[in-house]
Formats: C-alpha cells, sequence, structure tokens
C-alpha cells in the first residue's frame, strides 16, 4: 500500500490552518487517516468530535533525580550540570525538572553514584473514531518538554493504523511557526499545505515556513485564506509566490457563514461550495498524491 501524508501548517497561528484540515478530509474520497500533530494547543477535535477508543501516556526523555539517602552534598554536580538544573539545598542536590535535559553528566561525575534516571509523564497521546475517519491527536502537559518526539510518535501511530487499515491518505494538522515540533511534523511528509493570510507578518512567516519545507525537501503549495480582506496584500503574496516559484493552490474568502459553521462546531463544507473540491484536486496534482 503506497501510502500519501498531507500536512497542512502555516507560518503563524490564526490563519485557519485546522478549519481547512478538516474541511479537506471531508471531501477528500480516499480512505484516510487524521493526524493532530499540534500537541501544544490541538483542536482539531473540536470540530471532528471524535469518540475515544484508545488512549496512552507520553513520557518523553528521562530526567534525572537523587538518591537523597546517599547523596552528601558534595556540589561537584551543580558545578558540571550545564542546564542549571541541579542546586545543593539543605545539604542535598535537588533536581528541577523542569529544566533537566536528561545529559547524564551529573550521573557520570557523582562520587557516590547516588543519581540515576526516570521517566514522568509528560502528556497523553489518545485515538477516535469520526465520521472522516480515524483521528490521532495528543496533548503535552503544561510544561512538558520533547514535543518533537511527541509529535513523532503520533504520526507513527497514524501510519501503523494505515497500513493496518489499508487506508491510503493520511491528512495532518501540523502546528504553526517553524520550531521543533513543525519540523518533526513535515519531516518525511508526502506534501505540504501552507495556509496564509493577507497581511504582513504573515507573508514573512510564508517565508520561513517555506524555508523549512526546502531544507527538508518536502514539496509544498500555497494556499490563501481570507484573501478578500485585503485584495492588496493577497496579490503581493501571489506576485512572491510567483518570483519564487512557490504553487498557490487556491484562495478561500472571508465570508460570515464560514465563520458561523465553525463557531457552531461544523465544519464548514458546504459554506465552502465548490472551492473545496477544486482546492482539493489541486492538492493531489501538485502533491503527485496519485500514483
Amino acid at each position: 500500500m503506497n501510502i500519501r501524508e498531507v500536512v497542512i501548517i502555516s507560518g503563524k497561528g490564526g490563519t485557519g490552518k485546522t478549519t481547512l484540515t478538516a474541511s479537506l478530509a471531508s471531501v477528500a474520497e480516499e480512505r484516510r487517516i487524521l493526524a493532530d500533530a499540534d500537541v501544544d494547543a490541538p483542536n482539531l477535535a473540536l470540530l471532528l468530535n471524535p469518540r475515544e477508543t484508545g488512549r496512552q501516556p507520553f513520557f518523553g526523555m528521562p530526567i534525572s533525580e537523587v538518591d537523597r539517602e546517599q547523596c552528601t552534598g558534595c556540589a561537584i554536580c551543580e558545578k558540571a550540570c550545564r542546564y542549571n538544573a541541579i542546586h545543593v539545598r539543605d545539604g542535598k542536590a535537588v533536581v528541577d525538572e523542569g529544566f533537566c535535559e536528561g545529559c547524564r553528566v551529573c550521573l557520570h561525575v557523582c562520587p557516590e553514584r547516588c543519581i540515576s534516571l526516570k521517566t514522568i509523564e509528560r502528556g497523553i497521546i489518545r485515538r477516535g473514531n469520526t465520521a472522516l475517519g480515524p483521528l490521532w491527536h495528543a496533548r503535552l502537559y503544561p510544561g512538558g518538554e520533547n514535543t518533537g518526539l511527541m509529535v513523532a510518535l503520533l504520526r507513527k501511530e497514524a501510519r501503523k493504523e494505515a497500513e493496518a487499515s489499508g487506508a491510503s491518505l493520511i491528512i495532518t494538522d501540523g502546528p504553526p511557526g517553524i520550531g521543533c515540533p513543525v519540523t518533526s511534523s513535515v519531516t518525511g511528509g508526502d506534501f505540504a499545505v501552507i495556509v496564509s493570510e493577507p497581511s504582513r507578518a504573515a507573508l514573512s512567516d510564508l517565508r520561513r515556513a517555506a524555508g523549512l519545507c526546502g531544507i527538508l525537501a518536502v514539496p509544498f503549495g500555497i494556499v490563501i485564506n481570507r484573501w478578500n480582506l485585503s485584495e492588496e496584500l493577497t496579490e503581493t503574496i501571489k506576485e512572491t509566490c510567483g518570483n519564487e516559484g512557490w504553487p498557490v493552490l487556491g484562495t478561500i474568502p472571508f465570508e460570515e457563514k464560514i465563520a458561523e459553521a465553525v463557531g457552531a462546531g461544523r465544519i464548514p463544507t458546504v459554506e465552502m461550495g465548490d472551492a473545496l473540491p477544486a482546492l482539493w484536486h489541486g492538492i493531489q496534482k501538485t502533491g503527485r498524491l496519485k500514483r
């Protein structure tokens, strides 16, 4: 089975990325698996209303812990730690779990050998059934680390189910920006859809997102959402895309009926009209998703 993955990203938040993800999933004809890789602020489930069928804890990377009975408070570990994550207090070494990176230096320098590694739960990965197909989504707990690792595990689970079920398509709602979770979402994908909007900030962020896709060698195309809020800036974005050789897949207007549908928790498939299937076919053609 030749499984293709489309990742929807944006250089900035608030461009309508999640709405577009759900809308594209509603018109895709292929058997599909859905994934929400925005683990810091997942909201695809708000539109898809999954019925949960499974969950698993996410532990992330191990961190250090000190056996207070054996610790002599020599402070060698404190001096060796480059992350300022371990300090001697009241004669005993104490690990700040929010700063520890699990580099193991303290384990190697401790003369008493009283430091070990432990794992703590950093988040939860969930699976649910929706009207559009299975949804894999997750949430990182506040202050949790290893977002990129969590995204990678989430995508791995989605792909495993696609392979087992015979699904030929994975549609992933990626996080905004260009940081670690975005890199983890796009790496290895077959095609990225970058959602932009007519603003100077969005154009700047579009350049960064396109640059990231170029570095990762993932082909991409641009969708301009709410294009009619500024026709002048929309033309500027199109001109920039033309100069850079970036394909513009289509545009979506701002219409109150679309916003009202999303506000009511509905996927605006009907409200977007014929433009939505045309956009999906453009993504299939440009991304060469059908083989």
